[in-house]
């Protein structure tokens, strides 16, 4: 799997729609988002435009959730708890962010996921730890320079 994390989402039949994230960025997020997703494209490439500091690309994909999915879920929630975990059982599709070069903590693939956890409702999960985190822990980590 390339690096990058995983974004649970409630909904089960969720479009990739680039116009919608982006308006929900601008509103929340102070980023711009650009692409040309929308319908039932599996997969698309997303500028991710923060109001400060630099600007990337980012390829998000669509699928169903999976029972690997769940167990890495369900590890990190073992982990550290707080309930995530079960969160990401409700959620039956996951965005997938990957990032360039391998990093999956860069600040422009934490943004964005950051932004579709706020869309999809559900946590994050990053697979190399395994670590679940909802949109809060990924602002404190992009404030801390953690990303």
């Amino acid at each position: 799997m390339p690096a990058g994390l995983l974004v649970f989402c409630q909904g089960d039949r969720v479009a990739l729609d680039v116009a919608t994230w982006d308006g929900h960025a601008q509103r929340f997020f102070d980023t711009r988002l650009a692409g040309a997703g929308v319908g039932e494209a599996a997969e698309v490439r997303v500028r991710v435009t923060p109001k400060q500091g630099p600007s990337g690309e980012r390829r998000v994909s669509v699928r169903p959730r999976t029972a690997v999915d769940l167990a890495m879920a369900d590890e990190a929630e073992a982990r550290q708890g707080g309930g995530l975990g079960l969160l990401a059982h409700r959620c039956p599709t996951i965005w997938t962010i990957e990032c360039e070069q391998g990093k999956a903590g860069d600040p422009l693939t934490l943004v964005l996921a950051a932004i579709l956890a706020s869309v999809g409702l559900g946590p994050i999960l990053d697979p190399e730890g395994p670590e679940i985190f909802g949109v809060k822990t990924a602002r404190a980590k992009l404030e801390a320079g953690r990303a």
